[in-house]
């Protein structure tokens, strides 16, 4: 006799373990729903309280028998005012995931499908062969063994970030795919929605009429960095992408095999033509260059042929089911339309801005339709520089065509006119076709797309703005604290050398009274420092910066109890300078001097001290045992002596920024921000400065392809550009330095590549001011040393002026102008307007010195007068034309 097994109900203690685990205090609220609310679903807060009610709602819908519970994989912003709501209300992500069906129950293939994995150990090996990192656990579904990678921080899905973070987990899916396709099995990529339901552990999976349990699985509970994960992505999504249009290809040959249906006629290809641009945009461009087959068949969709109208027909990606229509998508030179509700594209006419375009379908299927983030990534890889996404391999004549449409290649200079004595005119000519400066950023200053990149940079350039200072110096004075705050365990591994400090120099350069103060303050309110044991350092000398950091206790070997031995006590400093004559002290000391050494090696965190004969006044910090910011301010003489010494090493080490206010100074002064803080993984938004502080043992890494750089760049250094250019030997560990704290600055623990970029614009930034500064003193030198010159000659022409008077009563300036009208009528010959030689050839500064002597009469006409004398000039015309003379002057 067969024993009737009870049916399964949702097991809640499963429940409410996986929903703390994954959710618990993550901001916003989590969405539990099923088939037997009819998918509304309700919504819950994530704390304890919000966590025990969303249990027992599970549990009260199994009671009724759903096929299926399910959970959002991200938190929604708020209470959606109708259904579930959608992708623009997800809010917070904890982790990534997949969908492991195996089998055949609840998920029979198609006709034309390739099988999925037969069971939990063929799900097991697509994931590990696939080359994503170990998963933090697994889930069992019922039916399907799936994957989840836990995030070390839970990430916010703001606007800026929505687009990338969908192209992440589609791209996830998408590497999962291609190694089962390879493996001969197929897997669901229809998961990487940032609104997509996943079953709920401990509930019950009621589909094909059957009960199985749903569970957690084993797992190691690892965590990774978002950079970490989208790191590799980014480097086999490309590959996957592919194999994954071939396997669709290879479906719907099958498809067109089993029911006889002849190959559809191949896509006509647009005749090679000149192209007519659009615009002058990126994405103009590949508008002119690419169709929409270029882009449909890789996604797997298939041409049909043509529309009694001319319109090319596409049917979608067998993905969703077959297609119960003759075509899914229409589509002229310009616009498509899709038909398809089941395919992932917009259906129906679109209002302008939104319609199918080449570029908007494009930036749909590679960018998660942000045009924005798009056309960047084309500008980026037409430039040269890694591209984020698919931009990179986009075919060489279209980004030839980007670099020539959109600027990127550099002008030609201007050809000399070389017909022209410039040295002996008034006035040097007007350039030819100027360009229009107003429109043009000054390449010495942070450009506005940095800026607008991210909201904590427009927060520190908005406070800037309303304390009326140079944004450049508080964003380098607030690196400066958040750089104050590390500890010595936290890190920057290049993947090259061993992992450096953060130690960060900054100097704000500025005439005394330009704000550098200022800056250091607006630095302050943004960035506090915490009640912390913090050396506050007066530089000084070099032993007592040292001192800053050590205190006098009795030595405990001594039994007196009276021995006094310096002990250190404090393991991080901050020095603060404002006035230029400290630098201009440190330049004045020898290339050896004490400040300078220890300066440069506390930027390393390097051994320092002194062994002297008496104990108590041995002073040395161990290697590795400290750290050191400075933020000081630069005035323009000290800074161009301490330049002027590069050998001593400490230029090297500063970032140099303008501390006076720029040309995009808004008149009306914005209102003053907040203090920048980071969310933390509960949800909590706490002062970046305190959250540093609170941070040990920490190992920021960096992207391979930024260690590759890097590695290139200290290889172009060693062999050849460290003598060349002296003062950029240190560019490879600054840039290191600076994108580990724009990192931290942005709540994360991993350089991510947005940060290496903006490192790389922050230093080309801090060249162009630390070269302006170097520039400004040799033109002050040069003239110096022109006004010395110029004294010394005006001496001697006054002399000489004076014994010619004497002798030939006439003056210099008469016989200087009327040789530089024979010059001038020689070189071009024929017969020229006088007033034409009169204004090329006469100076003012002769004019000047001529009617100082006393003469009633021009210049002008005194010297035609003495060159026609001579023979050296010859007047036609009455006067109004000029040649030259047959006698040249002597």
């Amino acid at each position: 006799m067969t024993t009737q097994q009870p049916p399964l109900t949702a097991d809640s203690d499963v429940i409410k373990t996986w929903l703390s685990h994954v959710y618990a205090d993550a901001p916003g609220l989590i969405s539990v729903c099923s088939d037997a609310d009819k998918w509304a679903g309700r919504r819950f807060a994530t704390d304890e309280k919000g966590l025990a009610q969303a249990t027992d709602y599970a549990v009260s819908l199994d009671k009724r028998h759903p096929k299926g519970i399910y959970t959002q994989v991200t938190t929604l912003r708020e209470q959606p005012a109708k259904g579930r709501g959608g992708e623009d209300l997800a809010h917070a992500i904890t982790h990534l995931w997949a969908d492991g069906d195996f089998g055949t129950i609840g998920h029979k293939p198609g006709l034309d499908d390739l099988p999925a994995p037969p069971d939990e150990d063929g799900v097991a090996k697509v994931v590990t062969e696939s080359g994503l990192p170990e998963p933090s656990g697994w889930v069992h579904s019922g039916g399907g063994y799936n994957p989840v990678w836990l995030l070390t921080q839970t990430i916010i899905i703001t606007n800026d970030q929505r687009a990338r973070l969908k192209a992440l987990t589609m791209t996830w899916q998408a590497i999962l795919a291609a190694q089962a396709y390879r493996l001969g099995w197929s897997w669901d990529t229809e998961v990487g929605n940032l609104d997509r339901l996943m079953k709920l552990p401990g509930s019950v999976n009621r589909k094909e009429g059957l009960e199985r349990p749903t569970g957690i699985g084993p797992g190691s509970g690892t965590q990774y960095d978002l950079a970490q994960l989208e790191e590799v992505a980014h480097s086999i999504g490309g590959t996957a992408h592919d194999l994954l249009a071939a396997a669709a290809m290879e479906k719907q040959e099958r498809r067109n095999q089993r029911l006889g249906i002849k190959p559809p006629p191949p896509r006509p290809r647009r005749a090679p033509r000149t192209v007519t641009p659009s615009g002058d945009g990126p994405l103009d461009v590949l508008a002119d260059h690419l169709e929409f087959g270029d882009i449909l068949e890789p996604e797997g969709w298939t041409y049909l042929g043509t529309h009694s109208d001319n319109r090319q027909m596409w049917r979608r990606p067998a993905a969703g089911g077959e297609s119960s229509s003759p075509y899914s998508l229409l589509c002229d030179d310009h616009v498509a339309v899709n038909f398809s509700d089941r395919s992932d594209l917009p259906v129906g006419g679109q209002s302008s801005g939104q319609k199918l375009t080449i570029p908007y379908l494009w930036a749909h299927y590679n960018y998660g339709g942000d045009l924005s983030a798009a056309a960047s990534d084309i500008l980026r890889a037409a430039s040269g520089r890694d591209a984020h996404g698919p931009a990179g391999s986009l075919a060489a004549h279209i980004l030839d065509d980007v670099k020539r449409r959109c600027g990127i290649t550099e002008q030609p200079a201007r050809p000399v006119r070389e017909d022209i004595a410039w040295d002996d005119l008034t006035e040097p000519p007007e350039p030819e076709d100027p360009e229009n400066e107003e429109d043009k950023e000054p390449e010495d200053r942070l450009p506005s797309t940095f800026w607008n990149a991210t909201q904590t940079l427009q927060q520190i350039r908005q406070a800037a703005q309303a304390r009326r200072t140079s944004p450049d110096a508080v964003m380098h004075a607030v690196m400066a604290r958040v750089a104050a705050m590390a500890d010595p365990s936290v890190r920057v591994d290049s993947g090259i050398h061993q992992p450096a400090t953060l130690c960060w120099y900054c100097g704000l350069f500025g005439p005394s009274g330009s704000g550098k103060g200022n800056a250091e303050n607006t630095a302050e309110e943004l960035a506090p420092f915490p009640e912390f044991d913090l050396a506050h350092i007066d530089i000084s000398t070099g032993q007592g910066l040292i001192s800053a950091y050590l205190e006098l206790e009795v030595d405990p070997t001594d039994d007196s109890g009276k021995k006094k031995v310096l002990v250190q006590k404090k393991t991080r400093g901050y020095a603060l300078a404002t006035e230029g004559s400290v630098l201009d002290a440190m330049a004045q000391m020898s290339a050896g001097g004490t400040l300078n050494g220890v300066l440069c090696k506390a930027w390393m965190s390097e051994r320092q001290g002194t062994s002297n004969a008496e104990i108590e006044r041995r002073r040395s910090l161990p290697k590795g045992s400290y750290t050191l910011s400075m933020s000081l301010g630069v005035q323009e003489e000290p800074a161009a002596k301490l330049l002027e010494m590069g050998s001593i090493g400490l230029p090297q080490r500063l970032a140099w920024a303008h501390a006076t206010l720029g040309p995009d100074t808004p008149r009306t002064r914005p209102s003053m921000t907040e203090q920048i803080t980071v969310t933390l993984g509960d949800g909590t938004d706490r002062p970046v400065t305190y959250w540093v502080a609170g941070l040990r043992n920490t190992v920021i890494t960096v992207p391979e392809h930024v260690t590759q750089a890097l590695d290139e760049l200290v290889l172009t250094i060693s062999f050849g550009r460290g003598q060349e250019a002296p003062l950029d030997t240190h560019e490879p560990l600054w840039r290191a330095k600076c994108a580990a704290l724009l990192a931290l600055l942005h709540g994360r623990t991993a350089v991510a590549a947005e940060d290496w970029e903006r490192a790389a614009v922050m230093w080309r930034t801090s060249q162009r001011v630390r070269d302006g500064v170097q520039e400004t003193a040799r033109r002050r030198l040069r003239a110096e040393m022109d006004a010395r010159r110029a004294e010394a000659v005006q001496t001697a022409v006054e002399s000489q002026s004076a014994v010619y008077e004497a002798m030939h009563g006439v003056h210099p300036s008469v016989v200087n102008v009327a040789k530089r009208a024979h010059r001038y009528l020689t070189s071009r010959e024929g017969e020229i307007p006088a007033r034409d030689v009169n204004r090329a050839c006469v100076a003012k500064k002769d004019r000047d010195k001529f009617r100082e002597s006393g003469a009633t009469e021009s210049l002008w006409a005194a010297a035609l007068k003495y060159g026609c004398e001579h023979g050296w000039l010859v007047l036609l015309a009455e006067g109004s034309l000029l040649s030259a003379g047959a006698t040249a002057p002597g």
